[in-house]
């Protein structure tokens, strides 16, 4: 099945580089991003994949539905990270060292670990307004080893559904295959 994907919002035009802001990041915080995401957010900046189905970590129990499977919508823009990694959005909630790549379109957020001990993993976490660490917002949860080791475990199902949820009139123009 071919990867294809769309810009998160207008048109690939609009989409601008984020490689000055990246670097002006990582040398704000003394993180580097991993080469594979860099090279993602270098080429598409975010964006909406297909296929975009995938299997969670989290266990039913905690984060409930008939199979542990949602859609990936999206791929966070750079600048959108960086208001998250800022705590512009979630504020004290963050698991820190955590860059924030993209979300389902419940509460799942899935997470890119700067951390030099597990470096480039991809974990998942449940969306909470407690501060770190207080509450119920104590977890994380592995995903993949690295980000595309995740983008290469997304799939669409017999029934097609990603590619209903997915495809929209008139956006065939916009899709582009995705590569990095």
């Amino acid at each position: 099945m071919e990867r294809l994907i769309l810009p998160v919002d207008g048109k690939w035009e609009d989409v601008g580089d984020p490689g000055p802001a990246i670097e002006a990041w990582e040398q704000r915080t003394g993180r580097r991003l991993p080469d594979d995401y860099r090279a993602f957010m270098r080429k598409f900046n975010g964006g909406r994949p297909f296929p975009l189905m995938f299997r969670y970590q989290i266990p039913l129990e905690i984060y409930p539905s008939d199979e542990p499977v949602t859609f990936l919508d999206p791929l966070y823009g750079w600048n959108y990270v960086e208001e998250i990694w800022d705590q512009k959005v979630f504020s004290a909630a963050t698991p820190p060292d955590m860059i924030f790549i993209g979300a389902d379109p419940g509460g799942l957020e899935l997470l890119l670990s700067v951390r030099p001990e597990d470096h480039g993993r991809i974990y998942a976490w449940l969306h909470s307004l407690d501060a770190w660490g207080h509450g119920g917002n104590t977890r994380i949860w592995p995903q993949a080893a690295s980000f595309r080791a995740f983008i290469e475990s997304l799939f669409e199902n017999d029934a097609g559904d990603g590619d209903a949820y997915w495809r929209l009139p008139g956006q065939e123009p916009l899709e582009r295959r995705f590569d990095f």
